[in-house]
């Protein structure tokens, strides 16, 4: 993130630090009807929508090296990506073109991706490589895995589960200057988590994009370190970033601004449409995703967590890190989201209110 800009969003933050309170606002609060996270018919319109979209689905590091691969799952529909020999990165529907059973799983290094079917092998461009017993099958030509659009641009990788989609150039609306400075193509995928949990998919991305509920919530976890106020918004195109500042900042000296840097006192969260959270912390980046699940009440969550190159830390602490983190938002934003899920269908309410406080929310 250039200087220039850390500076001038440390400015905006003290700005609502002297008012003694304060953050980012909208024009007005907004109303949200709850039949947006329990209807069946809207649920299977953005289940349609997640599959096309273009989705940031991880860093880099989830394919670290040629003849690498990991599968990833955009609202049920299985892609995998590979990397290949030359350094490519290529997106493939997960389905064999013999039978339909799907030929990968998890993430790993291969040279080849076998289905455990029939045994059909496909190079990593998904290409076929080999077919048991050619004699029997009498296609003209043999057909490779069905290939979807994919990107990698500035350490990210996009993909679309659908073959007739096209990822065009201006994925981040803006912010790919504020993404490059971080050079987020050397962080090593330290590990994934995978769970699904009784809430719609929205609210799980919903929880990440306001301060305000910090010094209730997470009164004993988080509070001690962020503020619930103070948080900055800005919008980059339909994406949108929030710095949420922590509580040293204050240690920040008035006299030395020629030294600040907002990097160590802040996260940064930036949201990438559809479904994915993106979180840059002091030593490491988080990627959340929201899947919807079978039905509107259900999602399936995935948290990743990326380490910087040539960091000192132990494994062990990194291991300290995903479980911390897996187990405050488990066990304090999920658990009380899906806990609101349960609140929609009781008729309490008909809309719920996404305050001026939380633009975020409202973009």
């Amino acid at each position: 993130m250039r200087r220039e800009t850390q500076l001038e969003l440390i400015d905006r933050i003290n700005v609502h630090r002297s008012d003694g309170r304060g953050t980012d606002t909208a024009a007005t609060s907004m109303r949200i009807p709850t039949s947006d996270y329990t209807d069946p018919e809207r649920f299977d319109r953005e289940r349609r929508l997640l599959t096309k979209a273009p989705t940031l689905v991880g860093l880099s590091g989830m394919l670290p090296k040629p003849d690498t691969f990991a599968v990833v799952d955009l609202a049920g529909r299985s892609v995998v990506l590979t990397r290949d020999r030359d350094g490519v990165v290529h997106g493939l529907l997960n389905v064999c073109s013999h039978r339909g059973a799907e030929v990968a799983d998890g993430c790993g290094s291969a040279a080849r991706l076998s289905c455990p079917y029939h045994g059909w092998t496909y190079y990593l461009d998904g290409s076929l490589a080999a077919q048991r017993r050619t004699e029997y099958f009498d296609d003209a030509e043999a057909r490779g895995l069905t290939p979807v659009a994919v990107a990698e641009r500035d350490g990210m990788i996009w993909v679309s589960a659908d073959p007739q989609t096209q990822i065009g150039d201006d994925l981040t609306r803006g912010a790919e200057d504020e993404l490059r400075s971080f050079d987020l193509g050397s962080y090593r995928l330290f590990g994934t988590r995978s769970f699904g949990r009784r809430l719609n998919w929205k609210l799980a991305i919903d929880t990440f994009m306001e301060a305000y509920h910090v010094g209730v919530l997470h009164r004993e976890t988080l509070d001690p370190m962020i503020y619930s106020d103070y948080a900055l918004f800005d919008p980059f195109g339909d994406h949108g970033r929030m710095v949420s500042p922590r509580r040293s900042i204050d240690e920040l000296d008035e006299t030395a601004r020629a030294e600040w840097s907002l990097l160590p006192h802040a996260t940064i969260l930036w949201y990438f449409q559809p479904n994915t959270v993106f979180i840059y912390q002091q030593d490491h980046a988080q990627v959340y995703r929201a899947n919807p699940g079978p039905t509107a009440d259900e999602c399936v969550l995935d948290v990743s967590l990326y380490v910087p190159p040539n960091n000192l830390r132990s494994e062990r602490h990194w291991q300290r890190n995903l479980d911390l983190l897996v187990e405050v938002t488990d066990t304090e934003d999920f658990s009380t989201m899906a806990g609101a899920q349960r609140g929609f269908h009781t008729g309490a309410h008909d809309s719920l209110v996404f305050g001026r406080n939380e633009p975020a929310l409202q973009h």
